[in-house]
């Protein structure tokens, strides 16, 4: 049995506006959930999987459970009729049957839980988290959402053995937001954009349970780029957390003939991220400097 959380936000398609609520309910009442042909992780929602829902702005909060009462499938016409209710917006190619749906009359507000959610490991900018539909998370923060399972305060404390400097840590959850929002300024080398797919952008891109800080495209060579910030860890875990994105990537969206690398964002390289990357050629190592300057004010 897998975890997901399925993201249901305001849309605008032919002149017609449907909020995130409406498509909800909608949804529920339907006892069925589309699903985009592109994503990811479409193929592994499996019959038994338990959903949470989350409502996104204005509302931002949790607002219930289903178990799938299908694996995705693809829709016949009756089907496609039957669940498009008339709207070029509810019809879709794929979907999913629900069952044993909860909708919760105190929903749950997803900031008040994002301290306690593993998942989400930049926490200040958590929103990143829920773009697209469909993500997967551990059935962990699954009872931590629905209220099953009480975070510890060590937990809750940030004691990762993986993390060195928490110093760098803390900038680095900045640093993050700098680079989504230059983006376009920012000199990769080569012609590198980040991966949009439906509703995602490629920012803390969903790798099964884990997040992807940057999927990117090469337009060049059109090679799969997977972006990580070292964020404080220790270079063995930097280098090994990055490996296995790659790997997944490769297994899960990538082409036929479409190869995958690698970039690590570090504010320095020391000895052992320098060993841990030497031969790995789809590695590649970039550092940066943050120009901190005091300024005189004249009175």
């Amino acid at each position: 049995m897998s975890y997901w959380i399925f993201t249901v936000t305001e849309h605008k398609i032919g002149g017609e506006t449907f909020t995130a609520e409406e498509i909800f309910n909608r949804r529920m009442k339907d006892s069925f959930w589309g699903i985009g042909e592109k994503t990811p992780n479409r193929k592994n929602l499996t019959k038994g999987d338990r959903i949470i829902y989350y409502i996104g702005v204005p509302k931002k909060i949790f607002a219930g459970t289903a178990t799938l009462a299908s694996s995705c499938f693809k829709l016949n016409d009756s089907q496609k009729k039957d669940y498009g209710h008339g709207k070029q917006f509810y019809t879709t190619v794929y979907g999913v049957l629900l069952e044993e749906i909860d909708i919760w009359h105190n929903p749950k507000y997803v900031e008040d839980l994002v301290p306690k959610l593993k998942f989400i490991e930049n926490k200040e900018f958590w929103f990143s988290y829920f773009q697209g539909g469909v993500r997967q998370i551990t059935e962990e923060d699954f009872k931590t959402i629905i209220g099953e399972r009480e975070t510890t305060l060590v937990e809750q404390m940030v004691t990762s053995k993986d993390i060195e400097s928490q110093t760098e840590f803390a900038l680095e959850t900045h640093l993050e937001e700098f680079i989504y929002q230059n983006w376009s300024n920012i000199n990769w080398g080569s012609g590198i954009e980040l991966y949009k797919i439906d509703e995602q952008d490629g920012r803390q891109f969903p790798a099964g349970t884990w997040s992807i800080d940057f999927l990117a495209i090469d337009k060049d060579k059109n090679d799969l780029v997977v972006i990580e910030l070292k964020r404080g860890k220790t270079s063995d875990s930097t280098v090994g957390q990055l490996l296995r994105y790659i790997n997944w990537v490769k297994e899960n969206i990538a082409e036929k003939g479409q190869n995958g690398r690698g970039i690590i964002i570090a504010r320095d390289v020391d000895k052992a991220l320098n060993y841990a990357a030497k031969n790995l050629e789809y590695v590649e190592i970039k550092t940066y400097k943050v120009d901190f300057q005091l300024l005189s004010f004249k009175k």
